[in-house]
């Protein structure tokens, strides 16, 4: 058993020990005794305001990555999709009586929770971009550029060995990732720097593999990962392709954590396109004026959970809900977020809802800046 699956096995009884507490507590009134539907919507309830002024009190402090807000967001999780749904149950049992709404209700939970954590992770979407930059002539030869983001392995699994192989069949000319490789808890790290060393190392492109940064892996580990792998890590630094026709792609990666600005500054030379390289979106903030014709990010997950008609209820960013996933203009540049191939791990549940998985294949070319996406 992997780490990752160690710590959720001991949120998933300690889930089951809160909701048996407060279920004990609640059938000590006789009201909420007789009805299952009260009696469960009492749990609810305390449940509810409880982790509300939780979350609302780790936000204040500003907790680095949400780590406890996750854990937080494990315990509701098991409790709406097991443990109160198994409560009601038993109850209603016990009296011979179904309610019939909170019956529909529990059936929801119980199967929206599964379909979250069984289903979504792995129903991985291709979506093709096309995009044109003045950068380059109109006519240029669109070149074939993967961007995918926050693999996040705890171990080995099939989903991120087929979206290995969905890579790999788009033929593409280079692949980036924007961080987070790997994801805790850290006491063995090997299973999922193994499984992240195997997924890197099936990958292949005509130019190779550029990557930057997160924060979900210690240097330590990306040392180890990328060590003898055919991978550019940039750490503030530039790299740069010749396309062999006069045009050049010139891709520059920041650290997370120091992001250094200045080498911007340096002479454009004509022909170059240039695309800047981060893991969260929001330093797209400090770019405007500074020659960058494309910005690559990942960081939000796409918000990992989407409410329809609302969006994201967490992206982990400061810009608005609406860039958390997709191609965007933003001031001078375009803006694109990869909304991840994997899944928060560590402290949180590996669920994904209305927002899948997202490998994307932007095809850039020369020309006037127009947009058109396929998928």
């Amino acid at each position: 058993m992997t780490p990752y699956l160690w710590l959720q096995t001991l949120y998933l009884g300690l889930s089951f020990g809160i909701v048996a507490a407060l279920w004990s507590v609640a059938g000590r009134s006789a009201s909420l005794r007789a009805s299952a539907t009260r009696r469960t919507a009492f749990v609810a309830g305390v449940l509810a305001v409880v982790s509300g002024l939780a979350i609302a009190l780790l936000t204040t402090f500003h907790e680095p990555h949400s780590t406890y807000r996750f854990t937080v967001i494990a315990f509701d999780y098991y409790a709406a999709m097991l443990w109160l749904p198994a409560s009601a149950w038993l109850a209603m049992a016990k009296a011979r009586r179904v309610e019939r709404p909170l019956a529909a209700v529990l059936v929801l939970c119980t199967l929206g929770g599964a379909y979250a954590l069984f289903v979504e992770p792995n129903r991985m979407q291709i979506v093709e971009r096309r995009l044109a930059l003045d950068a380059w002539p109109p006519g240029s030869p669109a070149l074939r550029v993967v961007h995918v983001s926050d693999l996040q392995t705890v171990g080995p699994n099939e989903r991120q060995r087929l979206a290995a192989l969905s890579i790999d069949a788009l033929e593409p000319d280079l692949i980036v990732v924007t961080g987070d490789f790997i994801s805790g808890p850290f006491w063995d790290v090997e299973p999922a720097l193994g499984a992240a060393r195997e997924f890197f190392a099936s990958l292949h492109a005509r130019l190779g593999i550029v990557v930057v940064d997160g924060h979900a892996e210690r240097e330590q580990d990306r040392e180890r990962l990328f060590a003898g792998l055919d991978v550019r890590y940039l750490r503030n630094e530039w790299t740069r392709f010749d396309l062999g026709d006069g045009r050049t792609l010139a891709l520059y990666g920041v650290r997370t954590a120091n992001p250094d600005f200045a080498p911007l500054a340096e002479p454009r030379a004509s022909g170059e396109l240039r695309v800047f390289l981060s893991h969260v979106p929001d330093l797209s903030l400090e770019l405007d004026g500074r020659g960058v014709d494309l910005h690559l990010a990942g960081h939000t997950h796409g918000g990992q959970i989407r409410i329809p008609g609302f969006g994201p209820p967490m992206t982990l960013s400061e810009l608005p809900r609406k860039f958390a996933r997709g191609l965007h203009r933003f001031g001078d540049h375009w803006l694109h977020v990869s909304p991840g191939i994997g899944m928060e791990g560590h402290h949180a549940p590996r669920i994904r809802f209305f927002c899948p998985p997202e490998i994307d294949l932007l095809l850039l070319e020369g020309g006037e800046p127009e947009l058109a996406a396929r998928q």
